[in-house]
């Protein structure tokens, strides 16, 4: 039996955009904050429980649908989809509205092992807008439209395929996701 959920490790950066709005001539208000960016974890990607012989997989998409090969389903926790939570505060109150550059990256493969299972998930999904997938190790660059306010929010989910290899035993599996998102450009 193995029960899977990958608690969610973020980092989020922001890079300087001053020395360009200095560079072209334009100056801060004096009561403008700088830039700042959040990205909290909403929930977690859960695999759920299930049991496999040898070898198996289970994908839970970015919409929620689970499929699975080599598997059976057991009860307990239901499946889902990771679920973040990306801010970004301008600094500023102007009413003019923006759209956001920014960039994702899974870091690379995330996996573990317990005893004589092991489990590995090299493939992601996402809703973000105009994003498949996300490939370990590569950056993935999003436009967000119709920022209105000095505050834009934008929720999102992240799916998975988790491949599972087994020699013995059973585990309870928490796969650590990690995700890097970075503010590129204010448009």
């Amino acid at each position: 039996m193995f029960r899977v959920s990958c608690p969610a490790f973020l980092s989020h950066s922001i890079r300087a955009m001053a020395a360009a709005l200095l560079g072209a001539g334009f100056a801060s208000p004096a009561s403008a904050a700088p830039p700042s960016v959040t990205v909290t974890a909403d929930q977690t990607l859960r695999f759920g429980s299930f049991f496999t012989d040898t070898t198996g997989s289970r994908t839970v998409s970015a919409t929620g649908s689970v499929t699975g090969s080599a598997i059976i389903p057991l009860t307990g926790a239901p499946p889902s989809p990771a679920q973040f939570t990306f801010t970004y505060d301008r600094g500023n109150n102007a009413n003019t509205a923006y759209s956001l550059l920014i960039s994702v990256l899974v870091p690379g493969t995330a996996s573990q092992v317990s005893g004589g299972v092991t489990g590995t998930i090299a493939r992601f999904d996402t809703d973000l807008p105009g994003v498949g997938a996300l490939l370990p190790g590569q950056i993935t660059q999003v436009t967000l439209i119709g920022c209105q306010r000095r505050i834009c929010s934008r929720t999102f989910r992240v799916g998975g395929t988790l491949q599972i290899a087994r020699t013995s035993g059973g585990a309870d599996l928490a796969i650590p996701l990690p995700l890097i998102v970075t503010v590129l450009a204010e448009l």
